[in-house]
């Protein structure tokens, strides 16, 4: 893996425009010929993706610019869902309809953690964005209840964190003290931060594997990070690596690295239970663990070369996949499948993020789209 080719962010506390659409701000259109079009039809189907806010005109709080991206969709229930994205994008959907927020910055957003009675976003490893944390001091609120917390990470990294190690994704299981971080770091020695939240409401960091083991294991350039349970975490990155954590929520987690028979980079990662999982990654690469001590299985009858960013799912048989070109791939556990993305025109979005709340109940967000199987909640 080149440096090249790693996440080329600007400084975190400066929006970055190439999280927006395309160069010229907006959507990119397909080039030449329909070699697609069957799975971009104009009307919506009830098996069909079509839009579902907060694009569109109307949403309270005001419409999200089409030319921003929405990079994490994380839930409570079907009726809690939270979005975040470019820009400071930010919205909340009730079950019934998307409410736009404000978080108070205009900062790309990355990561959302969805505490029982607070909710968290996260610009960067130490940028913080907190709704219903109650902290005396710091600045005012927005508009909207978020106020800016700072995480204070240990001294020796405060210089790599400001240059070299950039968020990609976080997960917390509901419940779980421990916000897990995978990041991306160019020494390739810390891609794996935990976050906790003190007595005082105040965010600790702190490298969740130490540097040293994290070398050895090769998890110092980490995509994606989701677990089966608070203790029982996968992470996988930017060269095919696959590292399982255990005893996650400790003061000494467990670590092992996984062959999953691919130096492709890895981008997404969800776990179905402690004896199952997937993983997804660049030209259409797809993982899937079944229990074997060291291996991940070899997916072919994949659908597809785009890469792909992000998977979800409600269960075993009903996994979901999305990418560039605005591929979106189910898996009905027995094979894998295109979905149709309804009212695109020519427009091929990347897709960055999904999540399932439940068989049928699908959201997907991307370049200027967030969408729902049917344009239903």
């Amino acid at each position: 893996m080149l440096p090249s080719e790693g996440p080329s962010d600007e400084p975190s506390f400066v929006p970055d425009s190439r999280d927006d659409g395309g160069a010229d701000g907006a959507p990119r259109e397909a080039a030449g010929p329909c070699a697609d079009c069957e799975y971009f039809p104009d009307e919506c189907t009830p098996d069909a993706l079509c839009s579902n806010g907060p694009f569109d005109p109307g949403t309270a709080g005001g419409s999200i610019d089409p030319v921003r991206q929405i990079m994490v969709i994380r839930g409570r229930s079907a009726s809690d869902v939270w979005a975040a994205g470019a820009l400071g994008a930010l919205v909340h959907f009730d079950g019934t309809s998307w409410r736009r927020l404000e978080p108070g910055s205009g900062e790309t957003l990355r990561a959302l953690w969805l505490r029982d009675s607070e909710e968290v976003s996260l610009a960067s490893l130490t940028r913080i964005y907190a709704r219903g944390l109650h902290v005396d001091g710091g600045a005012p609120p927005s508009s909207d209840g978020w106020t800016f917390h700072k995480a204070t990470p240990p001294p020796e990294y405060e210089f790599s964190i400001q240059f070299y190690i950039h968020l990609r994704s976080g997960w917390g299981a509901p419940g779980a003290a421990s916000f897990w971080l995978a990041a991306y770091d160019g020494q390739q020695d810390a891609g794996l931060w935990r976050l906790r939240l003190s007595p005082s409401s105040t965010f600790e960091l702190g490298p969740g594997i130490a540097s040293d083991v994290c070398a050895t294991l090769r998890c110092g350039q980490m995509a994606s990070i989701h677990g089966a349970s608070a203790n029982d975490l996968w992470a996988v990155g930017m060269a095919g690596e696959a590292v399982r954590i255990t005893n996650a929520e400790s003061d000494t987690p467990s670590t092992k690295a996984f062959d999953t028979q691919t130096w492709n980079a890895l981008t997404g990662v969800w776990a179905a239970s402690a004896s199952e999982a997937w993983a997804v990654g660049v030209a259409g690469t797809v993982r899937h663990y079944t229990g074997d001590p060291d291996l991940w299985d070899v997916v072919s009858d994949v659908p597809t070369n785009e890469a792909l960013n992000a998977v979800w799912g409600s269960s075993a048989s009903d996994v979901w996949a999305v990418g560039n070109a605005g591929v979106v791939l189910h898996y009905d556990g027995t094979s894998w499948s295109r979905v149709k993305i309804a009212g695109l025109r020519g427009n091929r979005p990347k897709l960055n993020t999904v999540w399932v709340a439940s068989p049928g109940h699908v959201w997907v967000g991307g370049e200027g789209v967030l969408l729902s199987l049917g344009g239903k909640p």
